[in-house]
């Protein structure tokens, strides 16, 4: 007898698990989602939304079950039609709630571009920290060069001119002797440094998102997302200090004003990090590619 107890309890305990697993995830929630496109600060009516009914596994946190809790309310990002609205999306119209609300004292918020690499194939999520790798070539800071040297010229068409008989011998050997022009010599390939971690991840747009995507006829799924042209650009929300931090030996500068500045006109890589967060501080030297090809090949780059 007591040796058929055994395997009962046993197979009663794993069928106990496996429905409350399959509870935890595909069971059918009722949840508020964007009945269209919507442009970041929208307000919301019942005209902009809509409730549908959806596995609880495919959802993000934050979702609302009722459109009561989202009616009259901003929305702080932009949604695409059947995106699930979430707390991180929607604030109050006219105080301080939603993403202003998640921001730590002095920090703000900021946009930066990526792609399916340099944002992780869409794995990130809000809540998660991330590291940011700078990568700048220095065609891009060289491009104009010329012309801001030579509109920082003088004109000497409009200086006065002198005799040889208006000067005296030490004036003329003044004149007369050439001063050497420096030529500070640019980079020759582009470089790459960490120049700022422990970020915060704020929104991650859910067209961006990498999704394991069921049975895609049913309505119990959210729709297909992570398509090539959805992935192809987009943009994460960071959370990141103002304060000047040092950046690099002897440069002060806020990660605010370091991410603004490389998504401008460099590329940011992103790397996910730990969700204990990392241990160690980061003090990375940095190393460009004509080193790398150097120590690779022996062989070094004459600019």
């Amino acid at each position: 007898m007591k040796r058929m107890t055994l395997p009962l309890v046993l197979a009663l305990a794993v069928a106990i698990g496996v429905f409350v697993l399959l509870d935890r995830t595909i069971r059918p929630v009722q949840v508020v989602v964007a009945r269209q496109d919507l442009m970041a600060g929208t307000l919301l009516t019942t005209d902009v939304v809509e409730v549908r009914t959806l596995q609880r596994g495919n959802l993000p946190d934050g979702t609302f079950s009722n459109s009561v809790d989202v009616i009259g309310k901003t929305l702080v990002v932009a949604r695409v039609a059947g995106d699930p609205l979430t707390s991180y999306v929607v604030g109050e119209a006219a105080s301080a709630s939603g993403i202003p609300a998640m921001l730590e004292p002095d920090t703000v918020a900021i946009a930066v571009r990526v792609d399916r690499a340099t944002g992780l194939a869409g794995v990130l999520r809000p809540g998660q920290t991330v590291t940011i790798i700078g990568i700048i070539d220095p065609s891009r800071i060289t491009q104009g060069q010329a012309s801001l040297y030579a509109a920082a010229a003088p004109d000497l068409s409009l200086a006065p001119t002198l005799s040889p008989g208006d000067l005296t011998y030490e004036e003329q050997a003044v004149v007369n002797t050439p001063v050497p022009t420096v030529t500070q010599q640019p980079p020759i390939s582009p470089a790459a440094r960490v120049v700022v971690s422990g970020l915060k991840v704020l929104v991650v747009p859910q067209a961006f998102r990498y999704e394991e995507i069921g049975n895609p006829s049913s309505d119990n799924y959210l729709p297909a997302r992570t398509s090539a042209a959805s992935q192809s650009e987009n943009v994460i929300l960071l959370q990141a200090s103002i304060l000047p931090t040092e950046i690099a030996p002897g440069v002060l500068a806020s990660p605010a004003e370091v991410l603004a500045l490389l998504n401008g006109v460099a590329t940011i890589h992103m790397l996910l990090e730990p969700a204990s967060g990392l241990t160690f501080d980061i003090q990375a030297p940095g190393i460009d590619l004509a080193k790398l090809y150097e120590a690779i090949t022996g062989y070094k780059l004459i600019p």
